[in-house]
């Protein structure tokens, strides 16, 4: 587990990140991970001096099973609430497929994209169970769980992906909207998933401008390690590096 803001706390690992928002003795989850993850948040809201029972909410920032994770567990033994944007809903409790804009045998090319596809097969990406008892929330809203983060609708990667801001944190957490590594290539950098894991690439990076004018230092993506230049910084790379 790494502090990376006030009050955040990363787990996972740099192929996947999700992380612990503890404010005044309860928990928000941002994402669950893979499900075979779960086994780290015990042990790290231990070390808290907090368990499982004091998660209050886990927000979602879109529904991908390494993302979703263990959701459904968590709400199982601690009675969270699940939030994910409105345009998510029928992804994350399984009454919608995925659709990507390439198969992902299609990126199987290069070691990286090996070593990413055994990751998310071991870690049971496939076995993350559908959410149905979830609370919406829209672009723009405070959502109301411990942390008060702020949704902001980012399309494209999902119909309903979102960015989560949490201004007196000084964070923002960009699951798979943005991202600090090409899980194909390994290559570093600031940039939208590639087309084998988005709906629409274009909209993704489009998606981006939605939060030109946020002054946020740390970015936190879904994959590659944080990002400590500012917000604006990660948007121009992004568009710099373009779809892949």
């Amino acid at each position: 587990m790494q502090e990376v803001a006030d009050r955040v706390y990363r787990l996972g690992a740099e192929l996947v990140n999700w992380f612990i928002i503890e404010d005044g003795g309860k928990v928000t989850l941002l994402d669950a991970g893979n499900p075979n993850q779960y086994m780290q948040l015990p042990p790290a809201l231990s070390e808290l001096g907090l368990s499982v029972e004091d998660v209050a909410a886990i927000v979602l920032t879109h529904a991908h099973g390494d993302h979703l994770g263990s959701s459904r567990q968590i709400k199982d033994e601690s009675g969270a609430s699940v939030h994910v944007h409105h345009d998510e809903v029928a992804l994350c409790s399984g009454e919608a497929d995925n659709v990507t804009e390439r198969h992902w045998a299609r990126s199987l090319n290069h070691i990286q994209a090996w070593k990413t596809a055994w990751f998310f097969v071991s870690g049971g990406v496939f076995s993350a169970r559908p959410v149905v008892d979830l609370t919406e929330f829209g672009d723009g809203e405070t959502i109301d769980v411990p942390g008060r983060p702020l949704a902001i609708h980012t399309p494209g990667h999902t119909d309903g992906s979102a960015c989560i801001h949490i201004p007196d944190r000084d964070v923002i957490f960009t699951g798979d909207s943005l991202v600090t590594m090409h899980l194909g290539t390994g290559k570093k950098g600031a940039r939208v998933m590639p087309g084998t894991f988005n709906k629409d690439s274009a909209q993704a990076l489009e998606s981006l401008d939605r939060m030109h004018g946020l002054d946020v230092s740390t970015v936190l993506p879904g994959h590659g390690e944080p990002w400590k230049g500012g917000l604006a910084s990660a948007i121009v790379e992004a568009h710099r590096l373009g779809p892949s």
